[in-house]
């Protein structure tokens, strides 16, 4: 297995038309989950993915499995409860603005813990993606995390982690110091400026990648936004600017794509510079559609769309 991660993935429902949820005429569900987008990504760039969590035996459960597993992604892990499967309401605002409402407290995935996880699975795997949400749902959720990253300690998994800090789900001060915690076990580190600056306390890019580094982290990308991303990655340190910028249609998800971009690069051993563009490039490709992973690009057509930037030639001959 290429790549096993573990976190909890909800239905989110959109309104149509977009705007005000007070205007909405009806909702259309998608998939949201920012592990099983980054596998998902990840899959359909060619690698074999495992996702580990915790879903209802409810109808929305149901329509997550399905979606999940019809992407190639190995979902032979998820566990099926009594408890119900989170949802959010996601409104679509002027500007790419996006508003969420989470109703997740108490749902089958924030109840996971150690004891539901078959250890041998992920110590079989070449990556293991976590972000801070999964620390964030839930106090059993977060000792769960912890207790697998220091039993990998002597393993040869290499942990990637982006810390996807969503304040609506617990404090700044609290974000900040359990993600600080958690670092040292982390192989690469992936996150965005803002973050950065929450956890550190300042907005240099080129002293927050020394900062990480001496706090235990191997391998360091700091996403600039429209300005590229900064990195240190096995020895190589740099900065790219983004190959293409993109009118955003829906900004929830560039993240994701970003982080499936940055492994699947790891994966193939490309150099970092290289991994880090193509990262850039995804984050930016998928704020064009609606929804969370459906822009997601197979590797044939990420290849054909590296090939076009800068270019008239928008057809695929």
């Amino acid at each position: 297995m290429d790549v096993v991660s573990i976190g909890e993935t909800m239905v989110a429902l959109i309104n149509e038309p977009r705007g005000y949820i007070r205007h909405a005429e009806s909702f259309k569900p998608h998939i949201a989950g920012a592990e099983s987008n980054t596998l998902i990504g990840l899959s359909r760039l060619g690698h074999q993915v495992s996702w580990i969590s915790a879903l209802g035996s409810d109808e929305l459960g149901e329509l997550i499995l399905r979606a999940v597993r019809a992407e190639g992604v190995d979902t032979s892990q998820v566990r099926r409860t009594e408890y119900r499967t989170g949802i959010f309401f996601k409104e679509i605002l002027p500007n790419s603005n996006v508003s969420v409402t989470y109703y997740r407290e108490g749902s089958a995935a924030s109840r996971m813990t150690g004891a539901d996880l078959d250890f041998e699975q992920i110590r079989k795997a070449k990556v293991l993606y976590l972000t801070g949400i999964t620390l964030a749902i839930s106090d059993s959720a977060r000792k769960m995390l912890f207790e697998i990253v220091d039993r990998l300690k002597d393993e040869h998994v290499r942990v990637v982690f982006d810390p996807n800090i969503r304040l609506k789900l617990w404090s700044a001060e609290e974000a900040r110091s359990t993600i600080l915690r958690f670092l040292p076990y982390v192989d690469d580190l992936i996150i965005g400026k803002a973050e950065a600056a929450l956890l550190l306390g300042h907005h240099d890019p080129v002293r927050a990648i020394e900062d990480f580094k001496n706090i235990g982290c191997k391998n360091v990308v700091i996403k600039l936004g429209k300005e590229g991303a900064a990195y240190f990655v096995n020895g190589e340190s740099g900065r790219v600017s983004n190959p293409q910028i993109f009118e955003e249609i829906d900004p929830v998800g560039a993240g994701d794509a970003f982080s499936s971009g940055y492994v699947s690069g790891i994966l193939n051993g490309k150099p970092p510079e290289q991994s880090v563009k193509e990262a850039c490039f995804l984050g930016g490709y998928i704020t064009q559609f609606t929804g969370d992973y459906e822009g997601f690009p197979s590797r044939k057509q990420l290849s054909v769309l590296l090939k076009t930037i800068n270019s008239d030639e928008t057809v695929e001959r």
